[in-house]
């Protein structure tokens, strides 16, 4: 027999029951999941295996919606889910903390370069995750980059040696 976190009573066990995961800020369905009722304290919880990788479907779901720049609870998300601040996701974009703030609380819609750049960085974390690619370093590039940067005439030719593009571990990424 199950007993409440809360009370000590006995808790029913729901099976079978579609499970509004509102915790992650989004209004997420899943199914599939045992959820528990107390009776006496109408106390309610779930159990959910794996939840990072559950963040990764959902963050992956985000990043791979089309038809609209990413919503203030989407990019909220996306942010936590990298385990960024707000200033260090605005360090990382080239923007101030303040504009990450408005994008997060509606007040400013973020532009179609900032959103495909997030859910670049996102996606690049995600296959980290699953391993299917490692990127190392990629976050601290994107942060070391100038706010504003000026034009410069720079040459055109890239010159490489056989070193720097044969081996596995260039520009530290693995397949």
């Amino acid at each position: 027999m199950e007993k409440c976190y809360s009370c000590g009573s006995h808790i029913e066990v729901i099976k079978d029951q579609p499970y509004k995961f509102n915790e992650c800020g989004l209004e997420v369905i899943l199914y599939g999941i045992t959820q528990y009722n107390c009776p006496t304290c109408n106390e309610s919880y779930a159990s959910i295996p794996n939840l990072p990788k559950l963040h990764r479907v959902i963050g992956t779901h985000i990043c791979q919606k089309r038809k609209a720049l990413l919503q203030p609870a989407e990019i909220k998300f996306l942010r936590k889910d990298l385990h960024l601040k707000a200033k260090d996701l605005a360090l990382t974009l080239g923007v101030t903390p303040s504009t990450v703030s408005r994008w997060e609380n509606g007040k400013k819609e973020i532009g179609e370069a900032h959103d495909r750049l997030l859910r670049s960085i996102y996606m690049m974390y995600a296959s980290e995750q699953v391993q299917h690619i490692i990127c190392k370093d990629t976050l601290e590039l994107f942060q070391e980059l100038p706010t504003k940067r000026k034009k410069i005439k720079q040459p055109s030719e890239i010159a490489l040696n056989s070193q720097e593009w044969m081996t596995e571990n260039t520009i530290g990424c693995v397949a």
